[in-house]
């Protein structure tokens, strides 16, 4: 699956979520995600915590902070995610070329740092804490 097919089988996507860390093993070629989750459909504020793992990374680039903002390093990053465009990551297309073709491009934009995770891989799941 893809991170777009995982976020579609949650009741608000990953819209509204905190990421609480991220670790990439670039030897195995893989990342994980720890977000809290937004479950709050019909419920406010309910979250839940889960890991995305992602195999057959290829690519992971993290923005610094915009320093127009004051950049946040608290507990947590509010993040909501997409699929990655050429308006987000102008520098795609060249890379989509030299990929495996099953490479999918997701980002998770940063609210508070106003930047962008940018990740290529060729699968995706959800993993139990």
């Amino acid at each position: 699956m893809t991170i777009k097919e995982l976020e579609n089988t949650l009741p608000n996507g990953f819209h509204d979520s905190y990421l609480v860390g991220v670790s990439v093993d670039f030897a195995a070629g893989t990342a994980v995600f720890e977000i809290d989750v937004d479950f709050d459909d019909p419920d406010p504020e309910v979250f839940r915590r889960m890991k995305l793992l992602v195999r057959g990374v290829s690519l992971f680039i993290v923005e610094p902070p915009d320093l127009r903002e004051a950049p946040w390093f608290g507990d947590t990053i509010w993040t909501s995610g997409e699929v990655t465009t050429k308006e987000m990551f102008p520098a795609i297309e060249a890379y989509r070329q030299k990929l495996p073709p099953n490479t999918f491009f997701y980002s998770f934009f940063l609210r508070e740092w106003n930047s962008h995770i940018h990740v290529a891989a060729t699968e995706a799941e959800f993993k139990n804490l």
